[in-house]
């Protein structure tokens, strides 16, 4: 009998084999015509990943993909790309680009993070991620954080921990002749500044590299099996699953450390241990306020609470030391402009007192114009991206977006453009001038983003980046040595852009 009924079930589970393929095929493929439908150019799609293979397999950086189809498709207003199943179009013209997220930012509210597959990460909650009414809510609430006022309370915080940073240099120079890892100092740096003004907590990150803070600012952008694994998920539109199974996007130890920073920070404020008036301090007022209310959702949980903390610590700490570790490398490359920026710099500590002021820090336009420049090679988020949240028809074409309809703008192809900007890969501060900079188009330099979603804590940047790099170039020279890579290249799997390795200078003291 096993014989007679072997043939039919072979048959019967090849058959379904053949279903569950063609089914999971027609599932991978099924948004791949509608760019051609709409007559929009296009990177021809490959399921199940889509026009970037290479990005998911870690191959080449996300930048490198986008970018090399920016000038692909060389004037056209836009492009039609697949990320996985999903179709997304990049936009390319400045002016569109500033119709999306300025002119007609009420179409595009939201930016491309979808609750699925992040159910129980309840770090997802936060000003980044947040949707529609309640992202303007809480933005309002937390915008006063960066108030001049509260900036300039802030500097003495930082210039402490800028202190730190020139004996931490003068240790690494005596002990490695010289030669500074300047990409892990910045993040030190930059760990203890957010630390002391956002928590009131002395991170140590300086003194001891291997401190919680550092070892967690580590954990949080180093990629691993783990978390490609789960961006491949999503990537395929499989994340339900993630939240079926209660998967996690971070490790216990990320989720537990903010879990304790929060308490122990909240309840520093509560009992009077800790005075400051810092972000934890604004997040406890915004809280007991709530407690009085009778009615009404409630804006701040303590989800909601613990998931902006994380990413107050995280952009505060990561992309200012990208920033400033980019800038140093460009002005080791471009010794002219450095002795530029020196002698700026002294002469606007000179007409004030030798003090690192707030104000100080403002007369500093030179400065200025050699970070702005930096943002433009080296741009923190080198991609941005939006949803469409009610129905918008672009101008002078047929294409109408819907709910849910996502875009993505290329920021650092923008910003190597030579249409906007002549010989886009040299190092130009001038491009800055107040002159040079209202002859360009909107929508051509976005390091911060741009509109009502530009980054909240931008000011608060410019501060800790203006700060450590002043003090840093009246007290040393930096030039390139023989660990200096260059060009410098993007580590493959990051969404930053986030040198392969780390950025290595020679720093020689300069007699005071």
């Amino acid at each position: 009998m096993s014989g007679v009924w072997s043939i039919p079930f072979v048959q019967l589970c090849a058959a379904a084999v053949l279903l569950v393929t063609f089914l999971g095929y027609m599932y991978l493929t099924y948004h791949y015509g509608k760019w051609t439908g709409l007559g929009v150019p296009h990177a021809a799609p490959s399921p199940p990943f889509g026009s970037l293979r290479d990005v998911v397999m870690g191959r080449v950086p996300l930048v490198d993909a986008i970018h090399s189809l920016y000038q692909r498709f060389d004037g056209q207003r836009y492009f039609g790309i697949y990320e996985g199943r999903q179709p997304l179009l990049v936009v390319c013209d400045p002016q569109l680009v500033h119709t999306v997220m300025v002119k007609d930012f009420r179409s595009f509210v939201d930016r491309n993070a979808s609750k699925v597959s992040f159910m129980h990460d309840k770090l997802f909650d936060h000003l980044v991620n947040l949707r529609g009414e309640q992202w303007k809510a809480i933005r309002a609430k937390l915008s006063p954080t960066f108030s001049a006022a509260k900036l300039k309370s802030m500097l003495g915080d930082i210039n402490v921990c800028t202190a730190r940073l020139i004996d931490n240099l003068n240790g690494q120079i005596t002990k490695n002749s010289g030669i500074v890892d300047v990409s892990e100092a910045s993040a030190q740096f930059t760990t203890d500044t957010i630390g002391s003004c956002a928590f009131g907590l002395d991170c140590n990150a300086l003194s001891n590299p291997d401190s919680e803070f550092r070892r967690t600012g580590r954990a949080i952008f180093e990629p691993s099996l783990r978390s490609n694994l789960l961006s491949i998920i999503r990537l395929l539109g499989f994340g339900r699953l993630l939240d079926v199974f209660r998967v996690r996007g971070m490790s216990a130890n990320i989720f537990d450390f903010f879990d304790n920073l929060l308490d122990t920070t909240m309840e520093q404020h509560k009992s009077g241990e800790n005075t400051r008036n810092d972000f934890i301090a604004l997040l406890v007022k915004l809280k007991d306020e709530e407690k009085q209310k009778e009615e009404g959702q409630k804006l701040f949980t303590d989800d909601i609470l613990a998931a902006n903390s994380f990413v107050f610590f995280v952009a505060g700490f990561e992309t200012t030391a990208s920033t400033i570790s980019y800038c140093l490398y460009e002005l080791a490359m471009n010794p002219e402009i450095q002795v530029k920026l020196r002698e700026n710099i002294k002469k606007t500590l000179d007409s004030n007192d030798g003090k690192l002021a707030y104000d100080t820090l403002k007369d500093m336009k030179y400065l200025d114009m050699v970070i702005n420049e930096t943002f433009r090679l080296h741009p923190p988020v080198p991609v941005l991206n939006r949803v469409c949240t009610q129905k918008y028809t672009i101008e002078d074409s047929n294409i109408t977006l819907n709910v849910g309809d996502k875009l993505i703008i290329p920021t650092y192809s923008l910003h190597h453009d030579s249409k906007y900007y002549s010989d886009p890969e040299i190092f130009d501060p001038e491009r800055f001038t107040e002159e040079n900079i209202s002859s360009r188009p909107h929508g051509t330099f976005l390091p911060f983003g741009d509109g009502p979603r530009i980054c909240i804590g931008l000011r608060f940047a410019m501060m800790e980046a203006k700060t450590g790099l002043a003090e840093i170039l009246t007290k040393f020279e930096v030039s390139p040595c023989k660990e200096t890579q260059t060009p410098i290249k993007i580590k493959p799997r990051s969404i930053l852009l986030t040198p392969n390795e780390s950025i290595r200078l020679s720093f020689k003291s300069i007699d005071q």
